[in-house]
């Protein structure tokens, strides 16, 4: 096994400080992996596999980066004072201090929410990411806050003595509301309603990981949906492949549950990326 490196420490960024983990290879890396996180529960659900996927991508030489955007996890910043806008300013300044030479390529990893945010970032770095990878990708803010809205309807109804006021009307009054156990300013909301990448990246190529529960007698294959994605993304000049990968939604499960097959193949994925970018500098 290589002697792969972890680094962690704090960073400093517009208005806050965050934590940074970087994982680096025995050698000179032949790429960095910048993975932007999910939202909420989500990202915490999140965080073993993405060092999992990390140690896989040192193995083959590749580095790999993880920190907090604004408001989020360990970052100094209040939750409250978190939008969407902060998150891609984040994301970029992250982008351009892994190599700000641009000597080796770049790829972004975003995990469910944070593949839209990849998405729109990616549009504003100063170089073009030789790759995208997203996982089980979540493109529009919108249904993200659909889905924690219902869940806080549901626990209202359940509850109502203990689950607090509607955060729609709270938000109209100009106040914060707790959704998800987070305080959640209308002006995140309305971006996140805004949120919306479903138009293709600015990079080279991309692949989108579909997490399908498998079927006895059915082939794996990915939903209808991420399908017609990869396909819109690939007719806009976005080569886009899509695979599907047997496994639970680990995001959203009780107890953390590895996709060992998830790891492998995105380590596989950015390697073959790394590859085809290589090749097109030496040509």
């Amino acid at each position: 096994m290589s002697a792969r490196r972890l680094e962690a420490r704090f960073e400093e960024f517009e208005g806050h400080r965050s934590v940074v983990v970087r994982w680096h290879p025995a050698e000179p890396p032949r790429a960095w992996a910048l993975f932007v996180p999910a939202f909420g529960d989500e990202m915490n659900q999140m965080r073993r596999m993405v060092r999992l996927a990390a140690e896989a991508l040192a193995e083959r030489g590749i580095a790999s980066c993880l920190f907090d955007l604004y408001g989020t996890g360990d970052s100094s910043a209040d939750f409250s004072d978190a939008t969407v806008e902060r998150w891609l300013a984040d994301i970029r300044a992250m982008a351009g201090r892994l190599d700000a030479s641009g000597a080796i390529p770049l790829v972004l990893i975003g995990c469910r929410l944070g593949a839209a945010l990849a998405v729109r970032a990616s549009h504003a770095l100063e170089r073009r990411p030789d790759a995208l990878v997203a996982w089980a990708p979540v493109l529009q803010g919108k249904q993200q806050l659909s889905a924690m809205l219902r869940a806080a309807s549901i626990a209202r109804m359940q509850r109502p003595d203990a689950a607090g006021a509607d955060p729609k009307v709270l938000w109209a009054q100009g106040q914060v509301a707790t959704l998800a156990g987070y305080p959640f300013s209308g002006a995140l909301a309305e971006q996140l309603e805004e949120l919306d990448a479903t138009g293709a990246p600015a990079a080279r190529c991309a692949v989108l990981f579909d997490l399908r529960a498998p079927v006895d007698g059915e082939a794996m294959a990915p939903s209808e949906a991420v399908a017609r994605r990869a396909g819109a993304w690939s007719e806009r000049g976005v080569p886009t492949e899509v695979r599907a990968v047997a496994g639970p939604a680990f995001w959203n499960v009780a107890d953390l549950v590895d996709v060992t097959e998830l790891v492998d193949a995105t380590a596989d994925a950015v390697v073959q990326a790394v590859g085809t970018a290589s090749k097109g500098v030496a040509s």
